[in-house]
């Protein structure tokens, strides 16, 4: 991990150990958050006050998203530190559970969770959802001038007014990861050399890229176009910004849908607190306040049938991936993006 990305990470993680002396015998658990912070902390308070158990929160740097606490959990797998993963993607869930490093536990309302979303071994739950979408600015760009493929992503049109977030972190590295398992590695490397080409803006994470989108003043410099989450989006919109998505390829393979995900830590310090966490945070109650609050996830229980529409009215179509074909593309795809985006 560079300096620059480590330096938020250590001060953070110092602020935990500093705040780890609670009460005698109070109850605790320690839960590392790749959740947007506004979105979790709020269902972590009130998980104190439901039960009377501390808990003691790490978040991730935005531009580290997940990467740098999953490199925590592979440093700390000898001597766990922490309880219980929250995690907004998935595919590193799936290296972690590959490692060992997941304890086999289903929360009280894993049934309730569609099978595609859960591991049949109990490893780790889906919670809720998100979809990969192309983001555009809606006072810049007409709807029918959006692109609906990623393919058309390399449009000479949009030379330079495309931004996505470093593909080494968070649900751009799942994505990565299940373009290489879909298409194949030389398509897929294919399709990512042709947004090179078009000169692609790399930013650092996927709120960066709504916020550029966002701001386009319709100079030439302007970020019309991005691919990121639709979590990122329509909070965006919820403050009234000019910005809007569009589901990519539904007429071809479908759109990327990522759920955040719950595991117990192997070797938990405080299982049980850890367990009761894990069943509160893959409850319908919680899953409803990600839809509805400051989340702005999709519904993971019923979700076929409750997803919205995107801007130009389609409905989503999710690409089939295996969890296995995943996982199996993470490294491929991790190695051949390094160095090779601006």
């Amino acid at each position: 991990m560079s300096c620059r990305l480590f330096l938020p990470w250590l001060l953070a993680a110092l602020a935990l150990i500093s705040g780890g002396c609670g009460s005698a015998g109070q109850r605790e658990v320690v839960v590392y958050v790749a959740v947007d912070r506004q979105a979790a902390e709020p269902i972590l308070r009130r998980f104190e006050t439901n039960t009377g158990i501390r808990v003691r929160a790490l978040y991730d740097a935005e531009a580290a998203k997940t990467t740098g606490l999953v490199g925590r959990l592979l440093a700390e797998a000898e001597h766990p530190q922490c309880d219980v993963f929250w995690n907004n993607e998935l595919v590193q869930t799936l290296l972690l559970a590959e490692r060992g490093l997941c304890q086999p536990y289903r929360p009280a309302t894993a049934a309730t969770v569609p099978e595609q979303y859960r591991d049949p071994q109990g490893r780790w739950c889906g919670m809720a959802l998100r979809a990969r979408v192309i983001a555009y600015n809606t006072r810049h760009v007409r709807p029918q001038e959006v692109p609906v493929r990623l393919a058309d992503l390399a449009d000479s049109r949009w030379r330079g007014k495309f931004a996505m977030a470093n593909p080494q972190f968070g649900t751009t590295r799942t994505h990565m990861a299940a373009l290489f398992a879909v298409l194949g590695e030389p398509e897929a490397q294919r399709l990512l050399t042709s947004w090179i080409d078009n000169r692609v803006q790399v930013v650092d994470g996927n709120a960066m890229v709504k916020n550029l989108v966002a701001r386009a003043d319709g100079t030439a410099a302007s970020v019309l176009l991005g691919l990121t989450d639709t979590d990122d989006v329509l909070a965006g919109q919820a403050e009234g910004e000019p910005v809007a998505y569009v589901y990519p390829d539904v007429e071809g393979r479908g759109t990327l849908v990522i759920p955040a995900t719950v595991m117990l830590i192997a070797g938990a310090p405080h299982r049980s607190e850890g367990q009761q966490l894990v069943d509160y945070l893959t409850s319908p109650e919680v899953e409803r306040e990600l839809v509805s609050g400051a989340g702005h996830y999709m519904p993971i229980r019923g979700s076929g049938r409750h997803l919205p529409p995107d801007s130009h009215g389609r409905t989503l179509k999710a690409i089939k991936v295996t969890h296995q074909d995943l996982l199996e593309a993470l490294e491929p795809s991790s190695r051949w993006t390094r160095g090779r985006f601006p």
